[in-house]
C-alpha cells in the first residue's frame, strides 16, 4: 500500500514539474509577444490561443490532483470541526467517496471529448493562422485521473488505517489549511 502512496506522490510531482515549466513558458512567452508588439511592430502569433488553449489547461488540470494529495482544496469545516472523531472520519470517507465519483465523471467525460477533439483535429483561429488544440484536450483526463486516483487511494487508506505514502505535509498546503 506504502508504495502506492508513493508512485502517487511521484506523478503528483512530476505534474508540479510540468505546471512549473507551463508557467515559465507562458511567461516568456507573452513577454516576448508584448517585446514583439510594442517594440517591433511583430506580434507573435497565437500568443492568445496557446496561453488559453494550452498553458491555463494544462496548469489547471495537472494541478487538481497535486492540489488533492496536499489537501489543498477549499473546505468548510464549521460543523464538522464540532461533531466527535468517529462521525467526522466517517464524513471523510463519504466526501473521498463522492470526490471520486465525480471525478471520475469529469476524467471519463474528459476522455470522451479528447478523442473527439484528436480525431476532429480541433483547430482555432486566431487572425490569418489556425492553431491545432486538440492535443490540450489530453490535460483533462489525465489530470482528473490522478485527483480520483490520489482521493480513492485515500480513502482506502482511511478505512483500512494503512500507511498513506503520499505526501501530505507539504508547510505552503499546511500555512494554507491552517
Amino acid at each position: 500500500m506504502f508504495a502506492i502512496g508513493r508512485l502517487l506522490s511521484t506523478l503528483a510531482k512530476a505534474s508540479t514539474v510540468l505546471g512549473t515549466i507551463c508557467v515559465t513558458l507562458m511567461m516568456l512567452h507573452v513577454t516576448a509577444d508584448v517585446v514583439g508588439r510594442y517594440l517591433f511592430n511583430a506580434p507573435l502569433i497565437g500568443t492568445i490561443v496557446i496561453v488559453a488553449n494550452y498553458y491555463m489547461i494544462v496548469l489547471v488540470f495537472l494541478s487538481i490532483g497535486v492540489a488533492e494529495e496536499k489537501r489543498a482544496h477549499i473546505s468548510v469545516e464549521v460543523f464538522t470541526d464540532m461533531m466527535p472523531e468517529r462521525p467526522r472520519k466517517v464524513l471523510d470517507v463519504f466526501s473521498g467517496i463522492f470526490t471520486v465519483g465525480v471525478i471520475s465523471l469529469v476524467a471519463w467525460g474528459g476522455y470522451l471529448e479528447a478523442v473527439k477533439k484528436t480525431n476532429l483535429g480541433a483547430t482555432k483561429e486566431q487572425g490569418s493562422a489556425m492553431i491545432e488544440i486538440w492535443q490540450s484536450y489530453w490535460a483533462i483526463p489525465v489530470g482528473a485521473t490522478l485527483m480520483a486516483a490520489v482521493a480513492a487511494y485515500r480513502v482506502v487508506t482511511q478505512i483500512t488505517g494503512a500507511r498513506s505514502g503520499l505526501d501530505e505535509t507539504d508547510e505552503n498546503a499546511k500555512f494554507i489549511n491552517d
